[in-house]
């Protein structure tokens, strides 16, 4: 299986009640309690958060700029803390979307006019997302955005955090300012497209929308440069909402990706969890599985009556053809729990599953990240005994190697005895059985100080039990003394 961290509604300010240290022990504390669950639920293998990065700031804030750029500096913090624990540091691993509570209102409001009396607007030409005018119900006058390029800036602020967050960092396929990009995840099986779901989204208009053009465009992009073989869609804003709000997104904009091949939609903005399987009929049925992370740090005022803080963890089945959504929550003090969800007979976890997809995938070409090709081609060498070939060609990939291409890469270091070959490629186990193969390899180089160190260091990450730990410190010391 390959396992997701779905968080949401971060809502990060340096003066959020919850704080970094707070979020990251209680996230680290519940994977010690799930990796040994009944039943266990696998450990991530990447991360999405699906928008609302940091709190924002009101209209007519002042030095609004600062405020923003130190909530940001709080939500990298806390992403960088999570990379560290959950996925190696790897950063090329998380996927990050912008929310409505990442568009800077003060820029958005600067670049919009008054309209002069006597020349508002018919209501036709106002209330959709692509329309210039805005309408204030707070001093009930309609706006016009007179500066466009200065309206686009609304997300600098996201974008300025995006860009470094992942400075230096290698194996994103696509990462472009102001347009979707494109992550590859499990060794190129899977690809996220992560979409902005704020298209004309601002301090008047409340709506969820995707830029008209840019999930056709990012499904041409996919299909003729990668073979991924899950196509997973990440945006903000739900699909449906009550009578009297306006703040979700056209369920018609989820169709598309259903026909262009998305089988899997992540988001977030309704601040609980919900799994929908969404069905278009094309001259057959196609679906689409829809999941919902509720808030992981929304104050007790944003969240939905009955609902708690939670989060999600996906585990796609290796076929990619279903997954498990085991949803967690808060419930006493800072210690996240299994939420029994009673439309699940009180389980802790849903099942969904979605067609195959009809459209044409093909290979990925990424320089930064293995193609399917590089572990089908690992795979057939260690099948006919050629495990030194195997780990030099893997080794070229690393470290942007994960999951099974990781697992066939230490497989292949110790059968053909590399033992520095595998110590240089790999410095943070991400499971047991790379520990062991990285406390064998360091004994068998003679390093026993070494050894002893990692154990130390990584025992807890890789939930190796006490008894285990003394047991195999017991067989180090042995060793150095002899």
């Amino acid at each position: 299986m390959y396992s997701i961290l779905h968080i949401s509604d971060l809502h990060r300010s340096p003066e959020d009640p919850v704080s970094n240290d707070d979020l990251v022990a209680s996230l680290v504390t519940d994977r010690e309690r799930y990796v040994r669950g009944d039943p266990p639920i696998r450990q991530p293998d990447a991360i999405v958060v699906s928008g609302d990065v940091i709190q924002g700031v009101d209209l007519d804030c002042e030095d609004s700029g600062t405020k923003l750029r130190e909530q940001y500096l709080a939500a990298e913090e806390f992403l960088g803390r999570l990379a560290d624990e959950f996925v190696g540091g790897d950063r090329s691993r998380i996927v990050i979307v912008p929310g409505n509570h990442d568009v800077d209102w003060n820029v958005a409001r600067s670049a919009m006019k008054l309209v002069p009396p006597g020349e508002e607007p018919e209501p036709k030409k106002v209330f959709f997302a692509a329309s210039e005018y805005r309408w204030s119900w707070r001093n009930r006058r309609f706006y016009r955005i007179a500066d466009p390029d200065k309206y686009l800036r609304r997300f600098d602020p996201f974008w300025d955090f995006v860009e470094q967050f992942y400075s230096g960092v290698k194996g994103i396929p696509r990462l472009a300012r102001n347009e979707p990009c494109i992550f590859a995840l499990d060794q190129g099986r899977i690809g996220v497209a992560a979409f902005n779901s704020c298209y004309g989204n601002d301090c008047f208009a409340f709506h969820g929308a995707i830029e008209p053009g840019d999930v056709a465009r990012t499904r041409e992009r996919m299909a003729r440069d990668y073979e991924f073989r899950l196509w997973i869609g990440v945006w903000h804003h739900s699909i449906q909402g009550a009578p009297y709000k306006t703040d979700y997104m056209d369920v018609e904009e989820v169709h598309d990706m259903v026909g262009y091949g998305f089988r899997l939609g992540l988001h977030g903005h309704q601040h609980k969890h919900q799994v929908i399987p969404t069905h278009v009929h094309l001259p057959d049925r196609e679906t689409m599985s829809v999941v919902s992370a509720g808030s992981l740090c929304a104050g007790k005022k944003e969240l939905p009556t009955g609902f708690y803080r939670q989060y999600n963890i996906i585990e796609i089945s290796d076929n990619r053809l279903s997954a498990r959504v085991h949803v967690r929550q808060m419930e006493t003090a800072h210690l996240f729990t299994g939420c029994h969800l009673t439309p699940a007979g009180g389980k802790t976890f849903v099942d969904v599953e979605w067609t195959p997809p009809y459209v044409g995938l093909r290979r990925a070409h990424s320089e930064d990240a293995p193609s399917a090709r590089v572990v089908f081609q690992a795979e057939s060498q260690i099948a006919t005994g050629r495990y030194g070939e195997a780990a030099e060609m893997l080794a070229h990939w690393m470290p942007g190697m994960s999951g099974y291409g990781r697992s066939l890469f230490v497989t292949a270091c110790v059968r053909s005895e590399q033992w520095e070959l595998l110590t240089n490629h790999i410095t943070v186990p991400r499971d047991i059985d790379e520990l062991l193969a990285i406390v064998h390899a360091y004994d068998r180089r003679h390093m026993p100080a070494k050894a002893l160190e990692v154990t130390r260091q990584y025992g807890s990450l890789v939930s190796l039990q006490p008894h285990q730990a003394a047991e195999l410190e017991r067989r180090l010391q042995i060793g150095s003394r002899q």
